[in-house]
């Protein structure tokens, strides 16, 4: 029988700036828990924003925001 995939706002994610853990939990919690809006946190997990990472020079920043997807145990 297949597995339901879940939604990425359903997911357990982790907010870290550079090494430095802030949060976990799923985007909505996060965002409750950061004051960072839902959907900046959504466009944080698309590869768009990784892309821009390594490509654009304001994205360069060692304090950049990264969403780290948790795996379910």
């Amino acid at each position: 029988m297949a597995t339901k995939i879940k939604a990425k706002s359903e997911r357990v994610w982790a907010l870290y700036k550079g090494d430095e853990f802030i949060a976990d939990g799923t985007p909505r919690e996060i965002a409750r828990k950061t004051g960072k809006t839902f959907d900046h946190l959504m466009f944080m997990t698309r590869p768009t924003y990784a892309k821009r990472a390594l490509t654009d020079k304001k994205y360069k920043t060692k304090g950049r925001l990264e969403m780290v997807e948790l795996e379910d145990e």
